[in-house]
C-alpha cells in the first residue's frame, strides 16, 4: 500500500476544517462571546469588543453576540462606535424586530448621538416588548426632554403598569401633576 502524499493530506485536512467550521459555527460563536464576557470581567472592553466582533463574523445570526457588541460599542466613547452600535443592532433587529435588549442597545447609541426621537421610539418599543419599566421610564425622560408631556405621562404610566413598585416613574408622574 502506498502512503498518502503530503499535498493530499493537507487537502483532506483543509476540507475537514472547512466542514467543521460550517458545522460548528454556532458553538464557535458562543465560545467567542464567552471569551468576550471574560474580557469584560477582566476590565478589557477593547478585547471584549474584538471577541464579540469575531463571534458575529463567524455566526451572523447570533443575537447574543449582536447584543453584547452593540451594547459595548454604545458604551465606548471612541469615534464611530455609536454609529457602529446602531448598525449592529439594526441588522440584528431584522431577525427579531421586537428584541428588547437590541432595541435598548440601539436606543442608548441613538441617545449618545442626540437622536432623541429615534431613542424615544426604541426605548418605548423595548419597554412594550419586554414589559420593562426601566425602558418605559427612559422613553418618558426623553419625551420630557422633547417637551412631549403627554408622551411622558404615557410612558411613565406604562412603566407603572409593568412594575407598580417602580418609584422613578411614580415620582416623575407626581412631578407632572
Amino acid at each position: 500500500m502506498n502512503p498518502i502524499p503530503l499535498w493530499r493530506r493537507f487537502a483532506i485536512a483543509g476540507v475537514a476544517l472547512v466542514l467543521a467550521g460550517g458545522l460548528f459555527r454556532g458553538q464557535l460563536g458562543t465560545a467567542l462571546v464567552t471569551r468576550g464576557d471574560d474580557a469584560v470581567r477582566n476590565g478589557d472592553r477593547t478585547g471584549a469588543v474584538r471577541y464579540y466582533t469575531r463571534a458575529l463574523a463567524i455566526d451572523p445570526h447570533s443575537l447574543r453576540a449582536a447584543d453584547r457588541l452593540a451594547f459595548y460599542l454604545g458604551m465606548r466613547r471612541a469615534p464611530g462606535d455609536a454609529e457602529a452600535a446602531i448598525a449592529v443592532a439594526s441588522t440584528a433587529l431584522l431577525q427579531i424586530p421586537s428584541d428588547p435588549a437590541l432595541l435598548a442597545d440601539r436606543g442608548l447609541a441613538e441617545q449618545r448621538l442626540r437622536r432623541w426621537n429615534a431613542a424615544e421610539a426604541d426605548f418605548g418599543r423595548a419597554g412594550a416588548a419586554g414589559r420593562d419599566a426601566r425602558y418605559d421610564h427612559l422613553a418618558g425622560r426623553i419625551a420630557l426632554r422633547l417637551g412631549d408631556v403627554a408622551g411622558a405621562r404615557h410612558f411613565f404610566g406604562r412603566a407603572l403598569l409593568d412594575d407598580p413598585a417602580f418609584s422613578p416613574a411614580r415620582v416623575a408622574l407626581a412631578r407632572l401633576r
